[in-house]
């Protein structure tokens, strides 16, 4: 019952934990993993045009104004975004399969939100949780697994860029 339920949680299968194994993405995960890089090359293309237009525009006001050097300050930042965003999607995915084995332990990690200098904003604390594994630090970390998974031992099959996990199986008692 307890196999089932990280599946559920981690949303894999019996035949993508075979691909992992042998080190290979199964053909539901390099799908699912092609549309999400799909997505988000699309989103950061879209934002990268938006702060493009808009630092041509306010670029145009900055040479008709010459003097006024709130707006070529603007039109340098707009383009600054814009480069930074370019380079995002130029970003390189290493989706081969990577894999560690160790005990599992779930930091809870808490962070203060909005900036240290805007004092008009109300700072909270976010919480979530980090997934350790040996060297490995998985990020906002399902807290469901805490119960399935704190203390045991472990194999999670993972890829590096972006850091996803695919899948995990227990490590075996006869090893």
């Amino acid at each position: 019952m307890k196999d089932a339920q990280i599946k559920d949680c981690l949303a894999f299968e019996d035949s993508d934990l075979l691909a992992n194994r042998s080190g290979k993405l199964s053909e539901n995960q390099s799908k699912r993993i092609k549309e999400a890089d799909r997505f988000v090359e699309r989103f950061l293309s879209s934002l990268f045009l938006v702060f493009l237009a808009g630092g041509i525009f306010v670029g145009i006001l900055a040479f008709s104004a010459r003097n006024n050097i709130g707006l070529w300050a603007g039109m340098v930042i707009l383009f600054l975004v814009a480069i930074w965003l370019f380079r995002g999607v130029q970003t390189e995915v290493d989706d081969a399969v990577q894999k560690v084995e160790g005990e599992v332990n779930f930091v809870k990690v808490e962070k203060k939100t909005g900036l240290l200098n805007n004092l008009s904003l109300k700072r909270t604390k976010v919480s979530s949780y980090e997934m350790r594994v040996g060297e490995e630090v998985f990020g906002n970390a399902n807290p469901a697994l805490i119960e399935y998974m704190q203390g045991g031992a472990y194999i999670v099959y993972f890829t590096k860029t972006p850091k996803r996990i695919l899948s995990v199986e227990p490590v075996s008692k006869d090893k």
